[in-house]
C-alpha cells in the first residue's frame, strides 16, 4: 500500500481537475439548499507548530502529510469503549484505531480539499465518502491551521440527528498511512511521549452550544510531543453551534 492511499491524483491531474471546478478563495461552501439548522453544527480547528505539509513546499515530494479529524458519534450519554485512537505502530487501516464512526480528511490533492467519510464496518477497514463540509478554510502552503465546519445531518440521517447526544473527537496527524514497516511519525490528543496519554480522545455533548479549547481543558495537547513540527499539534478547538 502506498504511503498516502487516500488520493491517487498526481499534481498534473490536480491542475486539470481544478481547471473545471471553481473554489472560493479563503472559504468553500455547499450550494444553497444544504442541511438545515435544526441539528447542531460542529466547527473543528487544529494548529501545528510548523506548517500544514502540502507536499509542495521547497524540497517537497508532492505528497502531503495526513491530517484527519476522527469522530465517534453516539446516541448514548456515556458510550463505552475507547476511541478514536491514533495508529502508533503501522497496522490496521493505517490511520485510526479504536471506536470511530466518521472522519474528516484534508487532502490538497482532491477538489474540494476536505471530504467527509463514514466507516461501514467495526474493523475500520471499510469506509466510504459521504460528502463535503458546510464550509472550510482553504489551506495554503505555509499555513499552520486547519478549520472546517460540518452539519450533523451530513454525517447521520436527518431523521436520527437529534438522537445523537455525544461525540468523541481526536485530531490525528501522521507522515503516512502505511500498514507495515517503520518510520511512523504522528501526533494526536494527549502527550505522545507518555504511554498513558497516547489514547486521549475528547468527549463532548451535542445537546448544548459550547466552545471547547485546548487551553480551557487544561492544555491536554502539549507542544513538543512529536518529532516533526509539521505534525506537532499545539492547539485545537471544538465548537458546537445550535441555531
Amino acid at each position: 500500500m502506498p504511503p498516502y492511499p487516500f488520493s491517487s491524483r498526481t499534481p498534473g491531474r490536480l491542475i486539470l481537475a481544478a481547471a473545471g471546478i471553481a473554489v472560493l478563495a479563503g472559504c468553500a461552501r455547499n450550494p444553497a439548499g444544504g442541511p438545515g439548522t435544526a441539528a447542531p453544527r460542529l466547527v473543528f480547528s487544529a494548529q501545528v507548530e510548523g506548517s500544514i505539509r502540502t507536499g509542495f513546499e521547497s524540497g517537497g515530494t508532492g505528497l502531503p502529510y495526513v491530517y484527519i479529524i476522527a469522530l465517534r458519534l453516539s446516541k448514548e450519554d456515556s458510550p463505552v469503549g475507547d476511541g478514536p485512537d491514533p495508529v502508533v505502530v503501522p497496522g490496521g487501516n493505517g490511520f485510526v484505531a479504536g471506536e470511530c464512526t466518521h472522519y474528516i480528511l484534508w487532502d490538497p490533492l482532491r477538489t474540494p480539499e476536505f471530504t467527509l467519510w463514514r466507516f461501514t464496518d467495526e474493523t475500520l477497514n471499510s469506509f466510504e465518502q459521504i460528502g463535503i463540509p458546510i464550509s472550510y478554510d482553504n489551506v495554503r502552503t505555509g499555513d499552520d491551521t486547519l478549520r472546517v465546519e460540518v452539519d450533523l445531518t451530513q454525517l447521520v440521517p436527518p431523521s436520527e440527528a437529534e438522537d445523537y447526544v455525544t461525540a468523541q473527537v481526536n485530531f490525528l496527524t501522521m507522515n503516512g498511512t502505511a500498514v507495515s514497516g517503520g518510520g511512523r511519525i504522528w501526533d494526536a490528543l494527549g502527550d505522545a511521549r507518555v504511554s498513558t496519554e497516547i489514547n486521549r480522545p475528547f468527549q463532548f455533548s451535542l445537546r448544548s452550544a459550547r466552545t471547547f479549547t485546548n487551553l480551557s481543558l487544561g492544555s491536554i495537547e502539549p507542544s513538543g510531543d512529536s518529532a516533526d513540527p509539521d505534525l506537532d499539534l499545539t492547539d485545537w478547538s471544538v465548537e458546537v453551534r445550535r441555531d
